[in-house]
């Protein structure tokens, strides 16, 4: 049994993998602002306090640390003091605890060009999109070497029921008649469905005490089926029984918009940011071979399982 303090339990991610590691008989602490709602212990702290996540993380053998700022236009100041300030909290935290598994994101070496193939690269993003470059900050904190056993892994687009990024995005522009993909959504992307990406960040906390060769490295995790844009929100919107057509715009007007979209917008969350345009313009996908070798785990589920998954989790809200 390992002792272990998850951060950001109250994200769909973050609760999954707390609920994982606590039915495989894991003694699981969660922290986060607000009650996770999971029946497990507890600590109510905001990650930018230092002392409340050290205090937490005593006692414990290793931390999984998912808790960020994750918004399409968030305060750059909120952005640094959590993504940034919280990732520092928790690698101080870690000190005691001996082991750490941090989850980044591949957005961290976004180059604004098409990855195929491609293994994790050097967490350098310096653009203007906030949670990218202050992901980038926290993953560089995260990778200077120290006694701390760390494994980093950067779950790529995780998708599935209860989704409210990605799924419900998706959902809720085309209900209203806003969705628009650029180039016609053929760029092939790499998906992550829930379970898997799951099953890949408790595979790296494992080796975080078995496997040093894992160590102080990034690793992206995906599902092993990529597919056109077009082709994963036409099933997400099938599985969630929305019937609309599919409208187009040029990838460089896209990424005009967002530009323009980006300076003028004062809302929370703009229709379309620069970052966004842009990564949905190009193809990303990931050679997983390293991935698969040192976490010893490999995705199991794919798009058209994780679809169907999906659908049967739409109809049984509509049954409630």
């Amino acid at each position: 049994m390992t002792r272990v303090l998850v951060t950001g339990a109250t994200s769909l991610l973050g609760g999954a993998v707390a609920q994982a590691l606590a039915e495989r008989g894991d003694e699981v602490t969660c922290l986060q602002r607000h009650s996770s709602g999971l029946g497990l212990t507890e600590v109510l702290a905001d990650i930018r306090d230092a002392e409340a996540v050290r205090h937490a993380a005593q006692g414990h053998d290793a931390i999984v640390h998912l808790a960020a700022l994750v918004a399409p236009n968030p305060r750059w100041a909120d952005a640094v003091a959590i993504n940034v300030g919280g990732t520092r909290h928790v690698l101080d935290a870690a000190q005691d605890c001996g082991r750490l598994l941090h989850v980044s994101s591949p957005s961290v070496a976004f180059a604004d060009h098409a990855s195929i193939g491609a293994r994790a690269e050097a967490p350098t993003y310096a653009g203007r999109d906030a949670y990218a470059a202050t992901k980038a900050l926290a993953e560089q904190l995260v990778l200077v070497p120290s006694d701390v056993a760390t494994v980093v892994l950067r779950p790529h687009l995780v998708w599935g029921p209860g989704d409210t990024q990605l799924v419900g995005r998706i959902v809720d522009r085309a209900r209203q008649g806003r969705l628009v993909l650029p180039d016609h959504g053929r760029p092939v992307v790499a998906t992550t469905f829930l379970d898997d990406a799951v099953s890949a960040i408790i595979a790296g906390l494992d080796r975080t005490g078995d496997d040093p060769d894992a160590w102080g490295r990034p690793l992206v995790v995906t599902g092993n089926d990529p597919r056109p844009l077009v082709e994963l929100v036409g099933g997400i919107l099938a599985a969630a029984g929305v019937s609309t057509t599919l409208r187009s715009i040029p990838a460089p007007l896209a990424g005009l918009a967002g530009r323009l979209i980006g300076r003028l917008w004062t809302g929370e969350e703009p229709p379309l940011t620069y970052f966004a345009a842009r990564q949905l313009s190009v193809a990303h996908w990931y050679d997983l071979a390293e991935t698969r070798r040192l976490l010893r785990w490999s995705p199991e589920v794919t798009v058209d399982v994780g679809l169907d998954r999906l659908a049967d989790w739409y109809r049984s809200l509509a049954q409630d």
